[in-house]
């Protein structure tokens, strides 16, 4: 009964290319573990730092609580620059030389670009350590909202992470959910210091809050 089911892996076992050639299983593990491990564990800490860096700005998470959506998207893509989950990528030359502003780089070598450094330059982002989530609507930024390759959370370019949109949207509705139901507060005075995990920047002993009112929508 696959075909009358909506759950992913139903989906990829059934899923099959224009020759009608299924997947094999490794290749089925393989999308299942890029889903747990590129789709989840990443969103799950972009939202840990969002949380934190929401409760740690009174004024911000006042708004965000009225639960408009497009200052809760907002909210999500400011928490991804300052707090970029993946802060830096690198891509090999491959065949011929790289050129780029005046520079020849051969094959063989690595460009690392930094997401982090990117984020945080005064002129594309003024005052870029405040968590203004303002910068990403067009009636506050007079049309001038930071472009693909200026913000740069998911890379860029044609290897740009494919669940981006799938990852906002996730974002926006569990901070939605959780807003509108809990009365949160953080624990501790002071934001959390970052520390790698395997590749991903992460709160270093997580982010914990108080919870001091829990309701159920009617």
């Amino acid at each position: 009964d696959l075909a009358s089911r909506d759950d992913v892996f139903s989906a990829l076992l059934l899923a099959q290319d224009e020759a009608g050639q299924r997947l094999s299983d490794p290749e089925v593990r393989d999308e299942l573990m890029t889903l747990v491990l590129a789709g989840h564990e990443t969103t799950a800490t972009g939202l840990a730092w969002t949380f934190d860096l929401l409760l740690h700005n009174p004024a911000v998470l006042e708004r965000a609580r009225q639960g408009d959506d497009e200052y809760l998207d907002a909210v999500a893509k400011e928490a991804l620059r300052i707090r970029p989950v993946i802060p830096g990528v690198g891509r090999v030359v491959r065949e011929e030389p790289f050129r780029v502003n005046g520079y020849e780089i051969p094959p063989g070598y690595e460009i690392n670009p930094s997401i982090r450094v990117v984020h945080r330059r005064g002129d594309l982002y003024p005052d870029p350590r405040a968590f203004r989530p303002e910068r990403f609507l067009d009636s506050d930024q007079g049309g001038q909202v930071p472009d693909t390759y200026t913000w740069i959370p998911f890379g860029g370019g044609t290897r740009r992470c494919l669940g981006a949109s799938f990852a906002l949207m996730e974002m926006r509705i569990v901070l939605k959910r959780v807003l509108e139901r809990a009365q949160l507060r953080a624990a501790d005075a002071n934001p959390e210091e970052p520390v790698f995990r395997g590749i991903t920047l992460a709160p270093r002993h997580g982010v914990r809050v108080v919870l001091e009112r829990a309701s159920t929508p009617g």
